[in-house]
């Protein structure tokens, strides 16, 4: 699905062309008004809200949103201007304030989340003056610790891309989804792990999630499970130079997708603890550049990650005996941005 934003751009083309022509050592930039609105059913954005019947995400804008603005000729980006929008958190139109300062005859694009929020700061790397590539990391990082049960958790990285097309005195950008949602339903049952003696697990806490494709039959070797994934993208790049701009985010690592639950430590919303049985849901958002074949296996696994005070970061995900949910497809499925995708699994 795409969102559709218009930019009110009276006079601008006009402006364009004026302000380029006194342009000596400092750039005059052009103030612009961006109305977005959100396509309905998919058109997903901040404020998430499940539908059980449709099996969408609905979304609006949050009471403050921003876009990044990213301009690009033959060497490079040339601009990043920031636009933001304020307004009444739930609204469906928001429009978007800014300046742009990018040169005649660039390519425009769009980026969300903005660059200047943690999300997009975790995702977007490259976009500054003169890089001809802007790229895309993990989407685990930036989404933080998944929430039990609230798809808001997932707003921020709603990743979209759109190109900017100017006719006349106006101008618009189709922002494209460049995910989709794992709605992941777990029920706990019997938690079967034992801690070893000096383990760090000390409890038998279900604190990770790792989602990841095996194609049994690829000669494809692998590196701490890193590019022997058929499907999930992990690490991706866009090139913004007017001669290899495509639009499509090139791959370059596949690998699992690891993402965490409530916390940094050991704690999670997914224990046993004094119940019998535990049902919880996430959301989990996911990038891919393949669909699932017939034969892969689709892996859903569950484990514990705690952080090493001395290495100062988290440990790799450990995936608990017992815990380990594989599927094997029997038929093509094909995975599309924008959508959401239900999963149940017991433990």
């Amino acid at each position: 699905m795409k969102r559709i934003i218009t930019i009110i751009a009276a006079f601008a083309v006009v402006l364009f062309n004026s302000c380029q022509k006194q342009i000596t050592e400092k750039k005059v930039g052009v103030p612009l008004t961006i109305q977005a609105s959100v396509a309905a059913p998919a058109g997903t954005k901040t404020l998430y809200e499940y539908d059980m019947e449709d099996k969408t995400l609905k979304g609006s804008w949050d009471s403050e949103e921003s876009i990044t603005v990213v301009s690009f000729g033959k060497e490079g980006i040339t601009a990043v201007d920031t636009f933001t929008s304020t307004g009444e958190e739930g609204r469906k139109k928001a429009e978007f304030s800014g300046t742009w300062t990018g040169n005649e005859g660039d390519k425009v694009i769009c980026l969300y989340p903005s660059v200047d929020t943690y999300a997009g700061t975790s995702i977007f790397d490259g976009v500054r003056l003169y890089s001809p590539t802007i790229y895309m990391r993990s989407l685990s990082t930036a989404s933080g610790a998944l929430q039990h049960d609230d798809p808001s958790s997932i707003s921020d990285v709603d990743l979209m891309l759109g190109e900017v097309e100017i006719s006349g005195d106006e101008a618009h950008v189709f922002f494209e989804h460049q995910l989709a949602v794992f709605r992941i339903e777990v029920t706990l049952r019997n938690f079967p792990y034992e801690a070893p003696p000096g383990s760090p697990f000390d409890q038998a806490r279900v604190n990770s999630i790792r989602i990841k494709c095996i194609d049994p039959d690829s000669d494809v070797e692998e590196e701490w499970g890193v590019n022997g994934d058929p499907v999930f993208v992990r690490f991706s790049g866009l090139d913004v130079t007017t001669g290899s701009y495509t639009g499509e985010p090139f791959t370059i690592e596949r690998g699992p997708q690891d993402f965490y639950l409530l916390d940094s430590g050991n704690n999670s919303d997914l224990t046993l603890m004094d119940e019998d049985v535990v049902e919880k849901t996430f959301f989990v958002p996911v990038r891919f550049d393949k669909d699932l074949e017939a034969g892969y296996e689709l892996c859903l696994q569950f484990g514990g990650n705690y952080y090493d005070d001395e290495e100062e970061r988290r440990n790799s995900v450990t995936v608990f005996p017992g815990c380990d949910m594989r599927k094997t497809i029997t038929s093509k499925r094909t995975l599309e941005n924008g959508k959401i995708y239900n999963f149940r699994v017991t433990i």
